[in-house]
């Protein structure tokens, strides 16, 4: 075959698949915009766990509360002896000396005076992971890669980078 339907050479690579070495600028700007919508799914969820929310009624965060307050009372009701909630309540709050103001953790649920205040997953990530105003351009649209030559390869690289957030790399790379 001649001319522009030549077939690739073996001996020049094969058939390869072509993957820019940077990310254009579309491209920056949709991993910028997905960042984004991640900080604020995480602040939402925070605010609504934390009661701060405009919509504090909704039925999640209602059933949210109702299943942190009844999750021992269920266990003990399903056993031998059947207890009323509100007795459970009063027994726990004297046996437990947990007060009013403390939180503390039920399953993946944070609890502070029978009110759900969060979750253990979101305060994690939010003590861990850097919203996209915090992070370096280096960090936004690079990871680390311990094979690469300068430790560093395009995000645009990883497989399923749009749907995985890498947004911690080691310190001093």
């Amino acid at each position: 075959m001649l001319g522009a339907f030549k077939p690739t050479a073996p001996r020049l690579g094969g058939l390869l698949w072509k993957i820019p070495w940077r990310l254009s600028r579309p491209q920056k700007a949709r991993q910028r915009k997905r960042l984004r919508a991640v900080d604020h799914v995480v602040s939402v969820l925070d605010s609504a766990l934390a009661g701060n929310s405009q919509r504090n009624n909704t039925p999640y965060i209602r059933n949210l509360n109702q299943a942190a307050l009844t999750a021992k009372s269920t266990a003990i009701s399903d056993s031998e002896n059947t207890v009323e909630a509100s007795a459970l309540n009063e027994t726990e709050d004297a046996t437990d000396g947990v007060g009013k103001g403390e939180i503390t953790e039920q399953d993946d649920v944070l609890v502070q005076g029978g009110e759900v205040v969060g979750c253990k997953a979101i305060e994690r990530w939010k003590r861990e992971m850097p919203t996209e105003a915090e992070m370096k351009p280096k960090d936004k649209y690079t990871i680390f890669d311990r094979k690469e030559k300068r430790y560093r390869k395009g995000i645009h690289k990883l497989p399923k980078w749009t749907r995985v957030s890498q947004r911690v790399n080691p310190p001093g790379f």
